[in-house]
């Protein structure tokens, strides 16, 4: 190499280094921005329903909104909302209080426009407050944030969404946003990335781009009319004031600069995903795997696949590079869904995932993330939850069973037709023993033992009947999914079958396929951070997160 070819490298390598160190600082100056604006905008953040205060009980649906000043307005979507009624109103610190629905706009030529609600906690106190920012001095392309509750999880606390401003102002008058939206998540609020409010979530369409909010300025304007108790058809007369953005400038400037919502490079890892084939019920099925590098107590290294259990059936084999190898079964979790294989060659790369390592990464809220697929294709996204366990509702087996209430001996009320039940031979009068050997003796028992197991589970009832005693081994069904003409269930790919029954998970707003879940999930950084389970709903995809992942392995390989 001669002296300009050696120095023209030197300085390509010098320059692409500086580049890099330039693009993390970027990115980390992003994600301080981001974090900051979720610290300001987070506790105003509400989840409520309708509450008959007389009769102390729920009456209405799940929605959400936000605080705006200290003695108590709350901003919401008018669609949730009847003026003069109660509703129950929960702090993401867990102070829960009374608030009256105020003023509401819906414009009578046009249904659903402009969805303009008003509250007013009736509580006397001080509320954490979000600030109101200006939809007039939005740009498009801006980073936005959403702090809402999705109805489907059914979590006390908020979840996080990461996007942009794709419409400033669409042909109906509403701010088109890419932050993910779902029932529940109405009349949320959406943030700029200095934490304060720009809109209210209103409507989406089909597409997980289309979701559609409620500009923060219609608030503004008509403050003083919001204030009274009744229905405006057609936009009120009396109207206040809007002052300027005194950030707007600011806003423009940082817009030109290109320095927001970074397109970070990942710091890749090679080969740490892969495709799983097999056969279900038989039907051929694919979902992906994490490569992982194991150095076992005992020093060895050792290389295994990880994936999701219940997308994974017989005759199993994994894409290489385009080259079929089988892999052998080594462990199941059945809890957390997690399978594990062993494969007959080394390959290079993978995840290098330290088993003795006690420093889990930290679940926080507004950390970039990014997934990775068999292609190398990067999916980025948003830490959107703190840890939360989610119960098994959608995932708990079908039986077709149901028992006496408080029958002791527990005698069967009812079989459905074609249910497992059924086919086993139980009939309704029918005296129940055990299952799997566990004695039940009180109706109160039956279900919770039910519930201990899923679908496909293989179980052995015994009971008795006219023609004496009976014992039958047989296969619980699952429940199936529920068919809605929501826009909200049409998302591409749809929801995974096992999608809840998770302990210690966090959520991420990641557009990632039911058959594509078994991937892994990085900070920008490069440090793992879990294994994509399930896509849960159109807003939310849940992670086994990295510590539960080690203490399978350990116990694995123990």
């Amino acid at each position: 190499m001669n002296n300009y070819s050696r120095v023209l490298t030197i300085t390509l390598v010098m320059l692409f280094n500086l580049n890099a160190i330039a693009q993390k600082k970027q990115v980390a100056k992003f994600q301080y921005t981001i974090a900051q604006a979720v610290k300001k905008a987070y506790s105003a953040s509400v989840r409520m329903w309708g509450f008959d205060v007389q009769q102390n009980q729920r009456t209405s649906g799940q929605f959400s909104g936000v605080v705006v000043s200290a003695d108590g307005y709350i901003l919401t979507a008018a669609h949730t909302i009847l003026p003069g009624k109660n509703y129950k109103v929960f702090f993401p610190d867990g102070r829960e209080c009374i608030a009256m629905a105020l003023g509401k706009i819906e414009n009578k030529g046009t249904p659903g426009i402009p969805d303009v609600g008003m509250m007013k906690i009736t509580d006397k106190g001080a509320y954490p407050f979000a600030e109101m920012g200006y939809s007039s001095s939005l740009v498009k392309n801006e980073p936005c944030i959403s702090i809402s509750y999705p109805e489907s999880l059914n979590q006390t606390l908020p979840t996080l969404r990461l996007g942009s401003i794709a419409e400033v102002k669409n042909e109906y008058g509403f701010i088109r946003s890419t932050c993910k939206m779902e029932p529940g998540d109405s009349g949320g609020p959406l943030f700029d990335y200095y934490g304060r409010v720009i809109g209210l979530h209103s409507a989406i369409d089909v597409s997980e781009e289309m979701n559609f909010e409620i500009p923060v300025d219609l608030y503004r304007r008509y403050w003083t009319a919001l204030n009274s108790e009744r229905l405006y058809t057609a936009f009120p007369e009396k109207k206040d004031s809007v002052k300027t953005d005194p950030l707007s400038l600011l806003l423009q400037k940082e817009s030109k600069q290109k320095a927001l919502h970074p397109d970070f490079v990942v710091t890749g890892i090679k080969n740490s995903c892969f495709a799983i084939k097999s056969v279900i019920k038989g039907q051929n099925q694919k979902i992906n795997a994490c490569l992982l590098n194991i150095k076992t107590p005992s020093g060895a290294q050792k290389q295994f696949l990880l994936s999701k259990n219940t997308m994974v059936g017989e005759e199993v084999q994994c894409d290489i590079n385009g080259t079929t190898v089988p892999v052998k079964l080594i462990a199941k979790d059945e809890e957390n869904d997690l399978v594990l294989f062993a494969l007959e060659r080394q390959i290079n790369g993978g995840i290098d995932l330290n088993i003795a390592d006690t420093d889990t990464v930290k679940i926080n809220m507004g950390k970039l993330l990014y997934s990775v697929d068999p292609a190398g294709k990067v999916i980025r996204s948003v830490l959107g939850s703190t840890q939360f366990n989610l119960p098994k509702i959608n995932s708990q087996p079908y039986l077709g069973a149901m028992v006496v209430y408080n029958s002791s001996p527990v005698l069967f009320s009812l079989i459905k037709a074609d249910s497992p039940a059924e086919k086993a031979g139980i009939k309704v009068g029918d005296e129940l023993i055990s299952i799997n050997g566990k004695l039940i003796k009180k109706a109160s028992e039956f279900a919770p033992e039910i519930l201990k197991y899923w679908a496909g589970d293989e179980v052995t009832f015994e009971w008795t009947n006219a023609s004496g005693k009976m014992n039958k081994t047989f296969k619980l069904d699952g429940r199936g999914q529920s068919v809605f003409n929501h826009p909200a269930e049409k998302f591409e790919g749809g929801k995974s079958e096992r999608r809840d029954g998770f302990n210690a998970i966090f959520t991420h707003d990641a557009a990632i396929k039911a058959n594509a879940c078994g991937s892994p999930v990085f900070d920008w950084e490069g440090s793992f951070y879990g294994i994509n389970i399930a896509r849960f709903s159109r807003t939310t995809t849940i992670v086994v997160q990295k510590k539960t992942i080690i203490e399978f392995v350990l116990k694995t390989i123990q």
